[in-house]
């Protein structure tokens, strides 16, 4: 078997990389939440430095952060099996 198919119905399925199912479950986000991700790990800031580039508070970006990871948990369903909590 190739490392990049899986045999379904005796007919190849190419797989979709993490990194795209990744960032089409980011794409469904509102442009708040996902901005606070792209900040917290992405540019990989700390909370108070992704505060200041947003302008937002702190507790902000931490409230944003906990329900945008909420809803690609959801979104992504069984792919998310890997991400850390």
């Amino acid at each position: 078997m190739h490392l990049h198919l899986v045999r379904l119905a005796a007919r190849p399925v190419p797989l979709r990389p993490a990194k795209v199912v990744v960032l089409e479950a980011l794409e469904t986000l509102s442009p708040e939440h996902r901005d606070v991700l792209v900040e917290l790990y992405y540019r990989g800031r700390s909370v108070v430095e992704a505060a200041a580039a947003l302008g937002v508070p702190p507790g902000t970006v931490k409230s944003r952060s906990y329900y945008a990871l909420r809803a690609l948990r959801v979104t992504m369903g069984g792919q998310a099996a890997g991400v850390a909590r």
